[in-house]
C-alpha cells in the first residue's frame, strides 16, 4: 500500500541548517511532502523561500525543554510521518550516547538518521533512495521495513537486500536461505523495484555497513523492534552501532 509523508520533523545540532542539506529530501515532495518542521538554533535567511519555491512550507520549532519529550510531543500535536535527525561532529559524542537511541527507542515514526561526514551533498545530488541497502531476515521488524519500502517505490531506485549470517550454516541451512533470501527479492521485482540479493557473513553492524560500501549506497533500511534483525538486534546493538557509525544516512522503521 502507498506511504504518504505529508510532514517530517527535521532535528539538526547544526547552527547553520541550509538549503543543500534538506535538498535531499525533497524528491519525497512525490509522496506527499507539504511541510518540513525544524528543530534549529536559527533559520537561515532565504531556507523558507527556497523551500517554498518547491511548494514546501517550513515551520520553525520554537520550544523548549528535554529534547526527546519534546520531539515526541511536536510529532504528536503535528501528526508527523517521519523523523530527520542530523548530527555533527561536535555533538555526536552527544549525540551518541543519547538522542539517537532514545529516539530508536521510542519513536514509533519513520527514523532516517544523517551523520555530517563531508559527504553530505552525496546523498541529495544522487537521491536519498537511489541506492538502498535493505537489511533483511525473517521477523516481523524486517517484514515491516520492506512493506515500508514497497510503500515508498515511487522513490526507489535499487535495492540490494542483505542477509548476515551470523553461525555456521550446514549445506542444506545454505540452500533454503538462498531460496528465501531469493523470495524477497522477488516480491521486490513483482512491485517494479529493481532488487538484488546477497548474502554476508560475520557480525550483522559490520557486515551491514561493509554491504553499504560495496554497493555505493545512499541509504541503509533496517527494522527495529522486539525481535530484530538477529538476536543482537533484540537488545538493540547492532542497530544502533549501525545508526551511530554509517557514513551514509540510515533509516529505521519501528
Amino acid at each position: 500500500m502507498p506511504v504518504k509523508i505529508n510532514k517530517i520533523l527535521y532535528i539538526t545540532y547544526l547552527k547553520e541548517p541550509t538549503y543543500d542539506l534538506l535538498e535531499g529530501l525533497l524528491d519525497i515532495k512525490k509522496i506527499g511532502l507539504e511541510e518540513i518542521i525544524l528543530f534549529s538554533e536559527s533559520l537561515p535567511q532565504g531556507l523558507k523561500e527556497k523551500l517554498y519555491e518547491h511548494g514546501i512550507n517550513l515551520k520553525r520549532d520554537k520550544g523548549s525543554g528535554p529534547l526527546i519529550p519534546r520531539i515526541l510531543d511536536s510529532a504528536n500535536k503535528e501528526n508527523a510521518s517521519f523523523i530527520v535527525a542530523h548530527l555533527n561532529r561536535e555533538k555526536r559524542k552527544m549525540f551518541k550516547g543519547s538522542v539517537v537511541r532514545n529516539l530508536i527507542k521510542n519513536t514509533r515514526l519513520p527514523l532516517l538518521l544523517i551523520h555530517e561526514n563531508g559527504e553530505e551533498r552525496s546523498f541529495s545530488t544522487k537521491g536519498l533512495f537511489d541506492n538502498v541497502i535493505l537489511a533483511i531476515n525473517w521477523s516481523d521488524s524486517t517484514q515491516r521495513a520492506l512493506l515500508y519500502i514497497i510503500g515508498v517505490k515511487a522513490l526507489v531506485g535499487l535495492i540490494d537486500a542483505v542477509y548476515v549470517l551470523s553461525e555456521k550454516p550446514t549445506v542444506k541451512d545454505i540452500r533454503q536461505l538462498r531460496d528465501r533470501v531469493e523470495e524477497i527479492r522477488k516480491i521486490c521485482l513483482e512491485e517494479k523495484i529493481d532488487t538484488e540479493s546477497h548474502i554476508y557473513a560475520g557480525k550483522t553492524p559490520e557486515e551491514i555497513l561493509l554491504a553499504a560500501k560495496d554497493y555505493k549506497a545512499t541509504l541503509i533500511v533496517m527494522g527495529y523492534g522486539s525481535k530484530g534483525i538477529v538476536k543482537e538486534i533484540t537488545s538493540g546493538s547492532a542497530c544502533y552501532r549501525v545508526a551511530e557509525e554509517s557514513p551514509v544516512p540510515v533509516l529505521i522503521i519501528p
